[in-house]
């Protein structure tokens, strides 16, 4: 009897290769699916150290999930998100809320002054799991300013001697020009008012070694402005240093700034306070800049 060897070494490879298929590409496993629409921030009923007793506004713009399971990080997720996790049973979830840090996508950072959300789970395979992360401030954020211009007191912001516009309060007509509550703040500029620039009117000694300082704040403009610190010292002010610019936005926005690098950088500073600032060197008319819930916290 003759046999045909080439047809049989040829399936005799093609069994081999298909078992060496099962041997290192085993089934895939099945994940388990995590659904996170948002993010809310919500109020911290344990009380503060602050000007009026609270943390201000909640308003907030997180736009990430920073997730980790059973302390593994397993990444972070832009909002909303469904991702898969390869996890079965009871675990930890914990998820930080992250924010474009100065509204820059490559800077994006879980924010140091929400407190974690931690939730336990049950897993199951190809099951999708909906979490509703709320988030509070953190009971040791220290707010030295806050600031929702709905005080009947005089604003704790206001036009500085160089400004050739002022600041004044909305009321509520028309109330795109108000974010929340009753009234904001907003300053005019055009081809005859050209300089525009508003500061705290207290000083506040923040900490230069490096710990975290921002400045968070709603804001809704037709025109560019800047964000700056000055700096004090024994006498005059010594040093206005520029932070960020700020792109129009025709709708309310929020903004959370990151100072350390600033202050840490005038560390023999004894004290600061906050600008905004816009120059019109375009002879534009109906320039409007609105700024809404004011806090500096570290």
């Amino acid at each position: 009897m003759k046999y045909n060897y080439k047809k049989f070494i040829f399936s005799g490879f093609i069994f081999a290769l298909l078992s060496a298929c099962e041997l290192y590409n085993p089934t895939e496993p099945i994940p388990a699916y995590i659904h996170i629409d948002k993010i809310n921030v919500i109020k911290n009923p344990a009380g503060f150290t602050t000007l009026d007793g609270t943390e201000g506004s909640l308003s907030s713009k997180i736009t990430d999930a920073w997730v980790y399971i059973d302390e593994q990080f397993i990444g972070c997720f832009e909002l909303p998100v469904t991702f898969p996790v390869l996890y079965e049973g009871t675990h930890q979830l914990k998820i930080r809320a992250g924010i474009k840090v100065n509204g820059i996508a490559a800077t994006r950072a879980p924010y140091p002054f929400y407190e974690v959300y931690t939730q336990t789970i049950d897993f199951h395979k190809t099951t999708k799991i909906t979490v509703s992360p709320t988030v509070m401030y953190r009971t040791n954020a220290h707010f030295d300013l806050l600031e929702n211009f709905e005080s009947v007191g005089a604003p704790l912001i206001d036009t500085t001697s160089r400004s050739d516009t002022t600041l004044r309060i909305t009321t509520t007509p028309p109330s795109q020009n108000v974010f929340e509550g009753f009234h904001s703040a907003i300053a005019y500029l055009d081809a005859n008012r050209t300089f525009f620039e508003c500061a705290t009117v207290n000083k506040y000694v923040l900490p230069v070694s490096g710990a975290d300082v921002f400045l968070e704040f709603n804001y809704k403009c037709n025109y560019p402005f800047t964000v700056s610190v000055i700096a004090y010292g024994t006498g005059s002010p010594f040093l206005q240093q520029a932070v960020l610019g700020l792109n129009a936005s025709e709708n309310w926005n929020k903004a959370y700034i990151y100072l350390t690098p600033t202050v840490s950088a005038a560390y023999t500073a004894t004290n600061y306070k906050i600008a905004w600032g816009a120059i019109n060197n375009t002879n534009t008319d109906s320039i409007a800049i609105l700024l809404d819930n004011i806090k500096l916290v570290h």
